[in-house]
């Protein structure tokens, strides 16, 4: 019982930084975007972090839009 435990403590751990790596990917995208081609698809600088970090919860929680 123990190692299962320790088992999926490892695979959760394991699929936060894997999904902490494909967030903090995607921002680092968006943010070499210049200003005008943020605007073009309908998102200011400041609006990036929490946009992103936002869809990537309601994914998880099978909200996905």
């Amino acid at each position: 019982m123990k190692r299962t435990i320790m088992e999926t403590m490892l695979m959760r751990f394991v699929r936060y930084v894997l999904d902490w790596r494909k967030t903090r990917s995607i921002i680092r995208d968006l943010n070499r975007l210049s200003d005008r081609e943020l605007r073009d698809i309908g998102i200011d600088r400041s609006e990036i972090d929490h946009l992103v970090y936002t869809l990537a919860q309601e994914e998880q929680r099978g909200k996905k839009k």
